[in-house]
């Protein structure tokens, strides 16, 4: 069987690459479900699975969502001194609240989410952390007011082109786990929830039977708070891809629109299989995205027929990633993503995504 990947980026072969893009629809789908959708053995799915997981090119991971608390998704973009680059990264990437960490710029300029739940949780590392670091030499933050593309894993759709329509009304119908576009509001979680979302950070699809064994509780009660969770906002389940899976290279465009022309640029740019994330932010620009080409060259034309055709942009930057050091929920170690602790980590309550990192003293 011819198992090549036509008209898309991807190192994978296609049934690998259908494997990854049934589980962006249905995260925690069963490898029966997922067989049966794909037409193959449920124990060749279960062994192409494992074996993308344990090489590092797929995780599952389970993440909050801040606005549930009343707190919001920030993108920050952090210039530094490039000998210091590395160190800050990795020590903002450790932190819980923290996602998709880029060096940009040849090692000037470090981007990131923030997630934090309370404005003052992101006061605290934005204004007096990041500031009395020496070689912090500028913090500008944008808030992200609407995402296009990038809030759930489901909708990127640059894969989904391997498979066909009822294939994947098929796999939709068996995400028993989707999140509302809107969180309603949460409180922070309490111990027990805590330590389910601890494990299923560290692998999303970790069966509820094995789970409720570690937490010496019931299958039953496990899989109602992971629902609850789920249902209301507060968590959701993200999919991690390696770059050594989607081959390609990356860049990241902050634009700027016309008001009026906002919402119909920002779904243009949402709707493109080569743009992974896009959201309307806050600051001086207030259009972001995320950008995928085979090779540098091919920004050229993506930026003079794709960026091109948008009406309203007035104005843009482009910059190409130089280096990833953390995608939604893993670590990344070279275009890989980095096997989790063997022990998921429960701090107590007041600590449990905001642990004070010592920035100053990771790049002396």
């Amino acid at each position: 069987m011819d198992r090549s990947v036509p008209d898309i980026f991807s190192n994978l072969d296609l049934l690998d690459t259908q494997i990854v893009a049934a589980i962006q629809i249905s995260p925690r789908a069963s490898f029966r479900e997922i067989a049966e959708a794909l037409g193959e053995p449920e124990h060749t799915v279960s062994r192409r699975y494992r074996r993308l997981r344990r090489e590092g090119l797929l995780r599952v991971t389970l993440a909050l969502d801040p606005r549930a608390f009343g707190g919001a998704i920030k993108l920050v973009r952090l210039r530094c001194r490039p000998e210091a680059a590395d160190a800050i990264a990795l020590s903002l990437a450790r932190r819980d609240d923290v996602s998709w960490v880029s060096i940009h710029s040849a090692g000037w300029e470090i981007v990131f989410n923030l997630r934090a739940k309370t404005s003052e949780d992101a006061s605290d590392l934005l204004t007096r952390m990041l500031p009395r670091t020496p070689q912090v030499l500028d913090v500008r933050t944008a808030t992200v007011l609407h995402q296009f593309a990038g809030g759930s894993p489901h909708d990127w759709h640059h894969w989904q082109g391997t498979l066909t329509a009822s294939q994947i009304q098929s796999l939709a119908a068996t995400n028993l786990f989707r999140q509302p576009e809107s969180p309603s509001e949460g409180r922070l979680p309490g111990t027990e929830d805590r330590a389910i979302i601890e494990h299923l950070t560290r692998d999303g699809r970790l069966p509820f039977t094995t789970l409720a064994r570690n937490l010496d509780t019931t299958t039953g009660k496990v899989t109602r708070r992971v629902e609850q969770l789920v249902s209301s906002g507060v968590a959701y389940f993200d999919v991690d891809v390696a770059q050594a899976a989607t081959g390609g290279v990356l860049a990241a465009i902050w634009m700027n629109v016309a008001p009026a022309k906002l919402d119909a640029a920002g779904q243009s740019l949402g709707r493109n299989p080569t743009v992974p994330f896009a959201a309307a932010i806050s600051g001086t620009w207030n259009l972001s995205a995320t950008v995928m080409a085979a090779d540098h060259d091919s920004f050229y034309g993506f930026i003079t027929t794709t960026l091109a055709t948008i009406d309203g942009i007035t104005g843009y930057e482009f910059f190409a990633l130089h280096r990833r050091i953390k995608n939604a929920g893993a670590l990344v170690a070279g275009d890989r993503l980095a096997m989790p602790s063997a022990t998921p980590r429960l701090d107590p309550p007041d600590t449990a995504t905001t642990r004070p990192i010592r920035l100053s003293d990771a790049v002396r």
